[in-house]
């Protein structure tokens, strides 16, 4: 191979992008709707975010009331049933689906300039008009058990859940979005169709519609669509405000002996999406990840425990959790634990170079740039500034700030938010690795699969 083969290219200069700008209005009754104009592509995307139809506003025994109220929107209406609702979006060339997440439920469509206007009376009807048809709430909550199933199958995905439940135990945030087989089981028509009146209403929801229109003729679409929607004539309920738990180190060991490997998760409840520090946070978090990233080059590059490890860092209305992940051979997981804890600490011990920082923010305003490419990309970004009362100025001046993140800022995040008192999650044959683990790591609680209560907030034992 030759030299110039052989050496890793080196990061260009910054570039500046171009966002659309976006104009707000709140139509009479209550809907917030936010229009930007994007004439490049005949497409047109609109996503209406429910505040208040997300998981974090379900009780314990109710999770994943919200999950299933948005599967079902796109299941029938009370003018067509399941069937009739998918063929009408195939036959225009549309995407038109729903889904639910901590924070809100989102519904959302787009299709060719022509089309749209059919689609968007489509995401109308599914919103407001829901039949949740007996038939179709048993066949979801059927699909979603079983769902599950798969999910507790799979180490990582387990050992996601169960982080989550140690990081914040019984305060939002802790319950799984998708519920548990028992929950699930125990939701009836009743409680949907309750969930769905109380949480879908215009005054607690925010749409989200831009793209080959005129924002005028965006703002006269919403009104004529939209614009009769009431609301019921109980008061909107605020938003949940629960003490979110400071960081504890612990180490939770679910004991899984059929799991082909250990999946490890390290993690730290961090910061809220509209923090001050959250594109520090972003860079910091990018430093860890991808092939080039500290943990990726310590566990997999350097030691081959894993074929890979990253980091995320999931920034919510309230304090989201940071995470470390990979997945390891059984005897090699109290090592890796070691590895990834060590990794995350090097951003303080060793701080970020610039030369580091360069290709890292790169990465970073790289894959902003080509999420906003395209229309549907513009009003995801616009959702989550919005539903996160993050101002969407700042949507025009993100790669700008990342780019102005320096070293001491990336260390002085992880010195505040990364390190000390990281919860442990691992998810394997306990047999081959419990007894290495490091005492410091802090105290150890085995579970057996089999007692495990994902919706317990002390996880049933």
């Amino acid at each position: 191979m030759s030299e110039a083969r052989s050496t890793m290219p080196s990061a260009g200069p910054p570039r500046e992008g171009t966002m659309p700008s976006a104009v707000e209005r709140v139509l009479d009754n209550g809907l917030r709707v936010v229009a930007f104009e994007q004439r490049n592509l005949p497409l047109i995307a609109a996503q209406l975010v429910v505040r208040g139809g997300g998981a974090a506003t379900e009780h314990e025994h109710e999770a994943g009331l919200a999950a299933l109220t948005a599967a079902l929107l796109t299941q029938g209406t009370t003018a067509h049933d399941a069937t009739e609702v998918a063929a009408a979006a195939d036959a225009l060339g549309a995407r038109v689906e729903a889904s639910s997440g901590y924070d809100a439920s989102l519904a959302s469509a787009s299709a060719t300039t022509p089309a749209f206007p059919q689609a968007f009376a489509l995401l109308d009807e599914i919103v407001r008009r829901p039949a949740f048809a007996q038939r179709e709430v048993d066949r979801v909550r059927t699909k979603s058990i079983s769902d599950l199933t798969l999910t507790y199958a799979n180490p990582s995905a387990l050992a996601r859940l169960v982080a989550q439940r140690v990081a914040y135990g019984g305060a939002p945030y802790g319950h799984p979005v998708a519920g548990t087989a028992a929950t699930l089981a125990a939701l009836e028509r009743e409680r949907v169709v309750w969930f769905h009146q109380r949480a879908y209403r215009p005054d607690g929801a925010i749409l989200i519609l831009g793209g080959d229109l005129r924002v005028d003729d965006a703002f006269a679409l919403a009104e004529r669509e939209l614009g009769d929607w009431r609301a019921p004539d109980v008061p909107l309920e605020s938003m949940p405000g629960s003490t979110i738990p400071p960081p504890r180190a612990q180490v939770v060991v679910v004991d899984k002996p059929d799991a082909g490997r250990t999946a490890i998760v390290t993690g730290r409840i961090a910061i809220a999406r509209a923090s001050d520090e959250y594109d520090a946070g972003v860079v910091a978090t990018s430093v860890l990840s991808g092939y080039s990233g500290r943990l990726n080059q310590e566990i997999r590059v350097k030691r081959g425990l894993s074929y890979g490890a990253g980091a995320s860092l999931g920034a919510r209305r309230m304090p989201g959790l940071f995470s470390a992940m990979t997945l390891v051979d059984h005897t090699r997981a109290a090592e890796a634990t070691g590895v990834m804890l060590a990794a995350i600490r090097s951003l303080v011990d060793a701080p970020a170079s610039d030369e580091d920082l360069l290709s890292r923010k790169a990465t970073v305003t790289g894959g902003f740039f080509r999420s906003v490419e395209t229309v549907d990309g513009v009003t995801s970004a616009l959702a989550e500034h919005v539903l996160y009362e993050v101002p969407v100025e700042e949507l025009q001046v993100f790669a700008r700030n990342v780019e102005a993140v320096d070293a001491a800022a990336v260390r002085a995040f992880a010195r505040r938010r990364l390190v000390d008192d990281e919860l442990i999650v691992l998810v394997g044959d306990a047999d081959k690795f419990v007894g290495e683990l490091d005492p410091a790591f802090g105290p150890v609680r085995v579970i057996p699969f089999p007692e495990l209560d994902l919706g317990s907030p002390t996880l049933g034992a």
